[in-house]
């Protein structure tokens, strides 16, 4: 009998104060589209967002208490994504009045540059060479 089991996959599920903003804005600054808005008195419990074929982030807000990495003063995590256009990415991002590192280059393998979101959570987008 054949395994229909679906190959293992990471999906990362971020936590916001607002979740719909985060939502919005990581759709305008880094070209994500939304594949899911669940809302229930007016605020997103559960959102799930796309990045090209396949990339996919989960966020939501877990409610009053919760202090993420910006009032937290520190980074929490990283986010680390593949893409093919590096320079447009960058572009649009900063575009959309991201602040955006310069574009570094490791060991001849990959180029990548940085940014935090409005929460203060890390995202470094790479490009293979």
């Amino acid at each position: 009998m054949p395994d229909y089991t679906p190959d293992p996959q990471v999906v990362p599920y971020l936590l916001y104060e607002d979740a719909g903003v985060a939502m919005d804005w990581l759709i305008r600054v880094f070209g994500f589209t939304e594949r899911l808005r669940d809302e229930a008195d007016g605020i997103v419990r559960h959102g799930e967002l796309l990045l090209g074929n396949g990339g996919v982030i989960m966020l939501g807000s877990p409610g009053p208490g919760f202090r993420g990495p910006a009032k937290l003063g520190e980074v929490t995590q990283l986010q680390c994504i593949t893409i093919t256009d590096l320079e447009g990415h960058r572009a649009q991002a900063r575009a959309a009045g991201a602040e955006v590192s310069e574009i570094s280059t490791r060991a001849g393998q990959a180029r990548s540059y940085s940014v935090d979101d409005l929460e203060g959570h890390r995202w470094y987008f790479s490009e293979p060479l």
